[in-house]
């Protein structure tokens, strides 16, 4: 178990802290360290029961672990993380906290807007050129491309699937759980990728499915938000996403951002094979909108 920290983790350490000794912590205090990274926002407005009540913990054990983190108690943590969230939110380039300053008949379009400027820079900075050219490979190479979101991350999923679909990818659509999205999984094996799309507490299901891609030998990439969230740490491959939380719907730019980057990396390596396809569909004797 990581020692007590000296000095409190204050002036937008409180995050990094939470990351780095993640690891070292308790199951009990790793819940409560996983709620405050993926709800830094909302923290502040709860009470030592309130926490203790997402996290499926106790009241002494918030505190006890407040103490752990350097402070005094309780009060002075939710004090830090309301200023970090602040300063998360707040930058150079006008952030999420820096818009609520405006007005309220400012115009909302245009915040929202730089707001999404924000995530999908925070999202360029969470991931590597070289793991996302190897995840870029992994698909390449892949038999099947198993692509799985539920709830928000279904939507991502969708898109993703969808231009996968179009440039010819063998590719599989898993956004629930019922016994016909369960089928679609029959071929997973050691020559397929699959992709797992989850942000926050994902859905059990998801998480099963990873690990039963590692059971038939299948390849994972997740797409989540953070190094801690539930999905990177079962998938052998992360991309990550910044998510806005100051909403109860955040924006997922960041992920459909990370969704088209693979998509755009595939077409541009491989340009004439997917050329050639899209040609052979609009050849087709169909009436299609699209076509």
């Amino acid at each position: 178990m990581a020692a007590r920290r000296k000095k409190p983790a204050t002036n937008g350490s409180l995050l990094r802290a939470l990351q780095d000794d993640f690891e070292n912590f308790s199951k009990a205090r790793q819940a409560i360290a996983r709620y405050l990274i993926d709800h830094l926002a909302e923290a502040p407005v709860l009470t030592t029961q309130g926490l203790a009540r997402h996290t499926g913990t106790t009241s002494s054990t918030v505190v006890r672990f407040a103490q752990h983190l350097g402070f005094t108690g309780f009060p002075q943590m939710m004090n830090a993380a309301w200023e970090e969230s602040r300063l998360t939110a707040g930058g150079p380039g006008g952030g999420i906290e820096g818009q609520l300053v405006f007005p309220v008949d400012d115009d909302f379009s245009g915040r929202a807007v730089r707001i999404d400027v924000k995530i999908l820079e925070e999202t360029m900075k969470r991931n590597r050129a070289n793991e996302f050219l190897e995840t870029v490979e992994l698909l390449e190479s892949a038999e099947t491309i198993f692509v799985a979101g539920l709830f928000e991350a279904a939507m991502v999923a969708t898109y993703l699937s969808y231009y996968f679909t179009i440039m010819g990818l063998p590719v599989v659509t898993v956004t629930g759980n019922s016994e016909e999205q369960v089928a679609r999984l029959a071929g997973l094996g050691e020559k397929s990728v699959l992709i797992a799309i989850g942000f926050k507490t994902a859905h059990q299901f998801l998480l099963r499915l990873i690990k039963t891609a590692k059971e038939r030998g299948a390849l994972s990439v997740g797409i989540s938000e953070n190094t801690v969230s539930e999905v990177s740490k079962l998938a052998e491959r992360n991309l990550y996403c910044y998510l806005d939380s100051s909403s109860f719907a955040p924006s997922l730019v960041g992920a459909f951002g990370i969704a088209d980057a693979l998509v755009s990396a595939l077409y541009v390596r491989e340009k004439r094979t997917y050329d050639a396809h899209i040609s052979r569909l609009h050849s087709l004797p169909l009436s299609s909108d699209w076509l």
